[in-house]
Formats: structure tokens, sequence, C-alpha cells
């Protein structure tokens, strides 16, 4: 074992051998925090091992290096970790951070900055740094997916699409499992009517990755004791960093109950199981609230373009359906920002906004809103046929 002091002063120690040398054909680095895991994390490993593209041919494992962080852990973490590593860029690390720092946020802002500065030093500051789990597994594919998803230059940002890895109450997954999928559907048709990628909450610590310059250029991850990710995204968001959300960048996330943070995944499935065995509705979003966010954005988008009277307002009419009564009021009260994402994310996180979403659009019980859905889609597509 060896010892490496981050930049946060916080001593790194490498179970494995520690890359003192550049890897010039590692573009990608993938970043794991891992605490108390021994029993995910050989999975965990061997998905990173078994990469294939999209002719089922095995990816080089010299185009992706991962990092696994393993922090204040009380079990057998980074052993089950050595054991399953046969990869060579597969690095395992331990650090014990203070319990003000003991947390979520710091393990993958540390992780992050280690695979920022990796990528800088291979020579490649266009290079990708991966944020995943340890609970997690990213699909076969999904390094050719991400790939693909950043061939393009002027992508700065992407997140993957999580599926829960297997259902626990199918009364629960099944109804949740048909939300999403017709939430993803009324997105995409958005989508297509849109003239810039939209922004949604689908955006998870289990599946992002970023170019290394945007990393550096927004400050790096801010860290949070819960919800650095959607902390990550509005900084990302508020640079106007492109992000593509792929739907076909997989990464396959635990469905269990028991966290290893205040809020996250395993706290909203705890809570939908237990609205479930109360017997009470497990509480949405409705249809009509999802596809008013998306309508507002284009709106608000078409406005920050060029400024024109009939642009404002088609915004006002999508304010006055959150009950902004004065709409040129509350819009002239916000500076119009350089960047449309800091307009966007001033608008629709304005307080007075926030709470007017919160009565105008109230949670609805998950089979009402998939009743929503279907009359909502319907409708559209009728719209759709008779344009053609």
């Amino acid at each position: 074992m060896s010892t490496q002091t981050t930049t946060e002063e916080i001593p790194f120690i490498w179970h494995s051998a520690m890359p003192t040398s550049p890897d010039p054909a590692a573009r990608i680095v993938f970043v794991v925090p891992a605490k108390d895991e021994e029993e995910s994390i050989a999975d965990c490993i061997a998905a990173f091992e078994s990469q294939r593209n999209a002719k089922g041919t095995p990816v080089p494992w010299s185009v992706y290096e991962v990092l696994i962080l393993v922090n204040n852990t009380t079990d057998a973490t980074v052993r089950c970790a050595l054991t399953a590593r046969r990869h060579p860029g597969i690095h395992i690390v331990s650090v014990e951070l203070p319990p003000q720092r003991a947390h979520i946020g710091w393990a993958r802002r540390l992780g992050m900055d280690w695979a920022s500065g990796r990528l800088q030093q291979n020579g490649h500051t266009d290079g990708i740094i991966v944020s995943t789990d340890a609970d997690s597994l990213i699909a076969p594919d999904f390094v050719y997916e991400l790939r693909q998803t950043f061939a393009s230059p002027a992508v700065d940002a992407a997140g993957a699409s999580l599926v829960v890895q297997n259902k626990l109450i199918d009364g629960v997954f099944g109804h949740l499992n048909d939300y999403f999928s017709l939430e993803k559907k009324l997105r995409l048709k958005a989508q297509q009517q849109a003239g810039f990628d939209l922004m949604h909450s689908h955006f998870s610590g289990a599946g992002f990755a970023v170019r290394q310059y945007v990393y550096e250029a927004v400050g790096g991850l801010t860290p949070l004791p819960y919800n650095e990710d959607k902390q990550f995204y509005y900084k990302l968001l508020q640079r106007d960093a492109l992000i593509r959300m792929n739907d076909r960048l997989v990464v396959h996330t635990s469905s269990r109950l028991t966290g290893r943070t205040e809020w996250g995944m395993a706290a909203q499935l705890r809570q939908w199981q237990y609205q479930q065995e109360s017997g009470k509705s497990i509480l949405v979003s409705s249809a009509q609230s999802h596809w008013n966010y998306f309508q507002l954005q284009m709106a608000l988008h078409a406005y920050w373009l060029v400024r024109t009277e009939e642009k404002l307002a088609v915004v006002c009419h999508y304010l006055r359906a959150y009950q902004i009564l004065e709409p040129l009021i509350f819009l002239a009260k916000i500076e119009v920002s350089l960047y449309f994402g800091q307009y966007w994310c001033c608008v629709w996180e304005h307080p007075k906004l926030v709470e007017a979403r919160q009565y105008t659009f109230p949670a609805v019980s998950v089979n009402d809103s998939l009743a929503d859905f279907g009359v909502l889609l319907s409708g559209l597509d009728e719209e759709m046929e008779l344009r053609a």
C-alpha cells in the first residue's frame, strides 16, 4: 500500500499500484465512491470489465480507467474489490474522512478531482469523467454508448438512464415503471418541438459524465451531504453546458431500501414502499405538470434568444398556468442572463414560482397520473396527425 495526498489534504491509501506515469490511451475515467459495499463491489467491477461495442466485440481496457474510492468503510469492501479486480486500470484506494466530511458529497468530489487530474496527466483535457455508484452496474455497452454520446466535441456533459435492477413490490414498481415510461415518452415528444436540449431532473450520481475542462470550469462538484449530483447539474446549466441525456446510456441501479445517504434512491424507494404498505396513494407529479415544465422552458428559451413582445406573451401564458397572475412584474425582477441555463434556473427556482408550483400542480396518485398521461399523449398524437 502507498499513500497520496489529494488536493484537499486528505490522503488516499492505495491498495492497487498507484499510477505514476500517463496513460495516453485512457480518455475516460470512472469514479465509484464505495462505503460498506462488500456485497456489491465485485459485480460492479465485473460490469466494468465486461464492456462490449455494438457488434459485441470487447472494448479494450486501455481506453478507460476506474477509481474505486472506499471511504470510512467498516466491512471488507477493499478486500472484495482487490479479489474481483482483473483490469489493471481499475485503481482501488481508501480514505478516512473526518466526521464532518464523511458523506457521499466529499467522497464523490475527491474521486472526481483525482479523475480530473489524471486526465490532465494523460494529456486529455477534453477527456470524460464519469460518476457512478458501487451498488450500480453499468450496462455492457456503456463505454461504447458513452463514446458515441461524446463523439461531437460540442457535448459537454451527459446523463444516463437509470433502471432499477429488480422489483421489490410489484404493486409499487409495476405502476411506477409505467409512469416513468410514459414520462419519458412525453419528454421525447416535447424534445421534438424544442430547438435545444430540454432540461429535466434525471441527472443522478449513479450515472453522469462531464468533460475534464468543463468540470474545472464550473469549479468541480460541490461536496454536499446529499443531492450533490443535482447541485452539479445546476452548475452545468448555469454555464450553458450542452448536456446530452442519452436513454441508451444505461445504468442498472440498486433497489435496496437502506442507502448510504440521508436522501437518495433508497430513501425514495423506502417512501414508496411505506405508502404502499400503509394503504396510502403513491404520489407522483401529474402529466400536465411535466408538459407545462417543458413548454415554459421552450417559451423562455425562445424569448431569451429574441426578446419580442410576441415571445414574451407566450412566456406569460405559461407563467399564468402556475397562477403567476402578474407575469410581467415577475419577469421584470429577474435579470436576463448571458447563459440561458442561468436564466432558466433564476426563473424556475424563484421562491414565488416554487411556491406557486406546489399548489398549482400538487402531487397526484400514480394511478391518476397514468390516466392523465394517457389522455395527454393521445391528444398530442391526434394533433400531430392533423398537422401531417
